[in-house]
């Protein structure tokens, strides 16, 4: 009876784990025909999924060095931008586990020289961008030793958003200098002897990898190439302060999910470490913020994760520790890795959904607003609903949220407007003065001498600039944040910048050309699509027999 017993729980197994196997060769099949699909609507990039214990994807799509031809792998060395913060966090929590330092210290027993508004600031403040610090104080391209950088910064206020989440590159910059001070070290050298090399990670640093050339993936942005960041931003220099500790590290997907399999394993921290590394310290929105780590809320599950970005690299990494899942997501042409991630995510979770060709031919074609403008509405590889934003119309319904405030929205297309004016005019002098008031980053002659050269630089291809229309701010977060938009007319085509704003900080500023004035959403079965960033929902249906689409209290019917 006991060897009957023994013989049917091994039948069991071995049928538990074939189905198993087959459930991630599913999975891996349904990614990469996403993936395949993306790559046809312009994606270029790379990605790794790994659950329980095994990679069950791993490729890239389309080429790291477009001029080379030399297409993306699991091998290709990219920036991973914010991503950097994580191993900043967890070089924090290695030196408390040595007992060097506390998390409750005030920032003065590190930097002693500080001013007396900034006293108040610990480490605790620092790793949860609670410290009142701005986002940044200049440009990554710029060499800034510690010294000249504190010395701009020491010029700077503390917000009155100090207590509370405010995301701020400086703040890590100076965890950067705390780990220096505590350690005795060099940031990078803690890293790697603390923290990459116990994980295995031989490919991940600014300086100390040895990469081979053919392996360093090149950043693009509307079609245009930037480079690398190792070149750009001068590493042969010695890093810049404007990165060390914020971004700019270079990785591989394969060297990421060695660094998550360390977290896991607790490789590098304790277990006590790890907890409180990845712990819901502060409210962001509508998740949370640890020491170099988010936490979401997803239907049923709750990811960790951080991305990062620099306009023309992205990377997205996020994870689920109880399900011992992580994924992993790389771009090099201006676009996020986040609008990839999401759907990956959602396929391991049997979430992902397809269109029916039928009913894409049915309701793909023109529509009219309510004001008279007429757009297009196709639907791409990916069952994603695509809809353009270039007009101020499409723009505030397309983008726009239930959390949109008509005032709000008035004061920053004001400010938008003003910014624009002063370009119309080439008054670099005069846009710097009232940049600088709202990004409190960098000189006015700093700003000044920037735009002067991007804006010359879009004139030389594009030609003279002609008017400036702003097309709208829409709220995100719930309002926590404003997008605003506005279309640049050149001579010979568009420009259109998008400005963050929160509160009266203005935290980003971008520009896309006409190609990627398009808002995509996420296919969810029963005729609806959503859209994660402005959570708005459009819903196929009919009037009078016609095919429509409802977008909030509005019904456009196809012509």
């Amino acid at each position: 009876m006991k060897k009957i017993t023994l013989f049917n729980l091994c039948i069991f197994l071995m049928a538990l784990f074939a189905l198993s196997t087959l459930q991630a060769q599913n999975h891996a099949r349904t990614i990469d025909q996403y993936l395949t699909k993306a790559n046809q609507e312009g994606f270029s990039g790379v990605a790794l999924v790994a659950h329980k214990g095994k990679i069950i994807f791993s490729q890239g799509y389309g080429f790291a060095n477009r001029e080379k031809r030399l297409a993306f792998d699991p091998n290709s060395v990219f920036d991973i931008g914010s991503i950097t913060k994580q191993f900043t966090g967890a070089a924090i929590m290695k030196l408390e586990m040595e007992g060097k330092l506390k998390t409750s210290d005030v920032l003065t027993k590190y930097l002693p020289n500080l001013p007396a508004h900034m006293h108040k600031i610990t480490l605790h403040h620092l790793l949860t961008h609670s410290a009142g610090l701005p986002g940044g104080i200049g440009p990554d391209e710029e060499v800034l030793g510690k010294e000249a950088y504190l010395k701009r910064l020491f010029t700077k206020k503390l917000s009155d958003s100090f207590g509370s989440f405010a995301y701020s590159n400086v703040g890590y910059s100076l965890l950067a200098m705390v780990i220096e001070q505590a350690s005795g070290m060099e940031y990078e050298q803690f890293l790697h002897k603390k923290i990459f090399a116990p994980a295995g990670m031989t490919q991940t640093g600014y300086r100390l990898p040895t990469w081979s050339t053919k392996n360093i993936v090149v950043g693009y942005r509307n079609g245009n190439r930037w480079g690398s960041t190792h070149l750009k931003s001068h590493y042969n220099q010695g890093v810049t302060y404007h990165l060390k500790g914020n971004g700019g590290i270079m990785s591989t997907v394969l060297d990421l999910h060695k660094w998550y399999k360390a977290i896991k394993n607790n490789t590098v921290l304790s277990k006590e470490a790890t907890q409180k590394y990845i712990a819901k310290h502060i409210k962001d929105g509508g998740g949370h913020y640890g020491y170099g780590w988010g936490t979401e809320p997803k239907p049923g599950r709750e990811i960790v994760w951080h991305n990062g970005g620099n306009g023309f690299f992205n990377a997205f990494m996020g994870y689920y520790l109880a399900k011992d899942l992580v994924i992993i997501v790389a771009t090099n042409y201006g676009k996020s890795a986040d609008p990839y991630a999401h759907p990956i995510d959602r396929i391991m979770h049997g979430e992902f959904k397809t269109m029916n060709e039928k009913l894409a031919k049915r309701y793909q074609g023109a529509y009219r607003l309510p004001s008279g403008e007429k757009f297009k509405v196709r639907f791409n590889a990916n069952s994603q609903l695509e809809v353009p934003i270039h007009q101020a119309a499409l723009y505030q319904l397309f983008s726009g949220s239930i959390a949109d405030k008509a005032s709000v929205a008035a004061t920053y297309n004001q400010k938008i407007s003003v910014l624009g004016n002063t370009l119309l005019k080439h008054n670099y002098a005069q846009y710097a003065k009232i940049e600088h008031q709202y990004m409190l980053e960098g000189s006015e002659a700093a700003i000044a001498s920037q735009i002067k050269r991007s804006l010359e630089r879009r004139e030389k291809r594009l030609g003279k600039i002609k008017a400036v229309e702003v097309l709208g701010s829409v709220a995100r977060q719930k309002g926590k944040y404003y997008l605003s938009a506005a279309r640049f007319a050149f001579a010979k085509g568009n420009n259109y910048v998008f400005y963050t704003w929160k509160g009266n900080r203005l935290i980003g500023v971008r520009v896309l050309n006409e190609a990627g004035m398009t808002k995509k959403f996420d296919y969810q079965g029963k005729h609806a699509f959503f859209a994660e960033s402005n959570q708005l929902k459009i819903q196929l249906t009919t009037q009078q027999g016609k095919p429509a689409i409802r977008v909030g209290d509005k019904v456009l019917v196809k012509e």
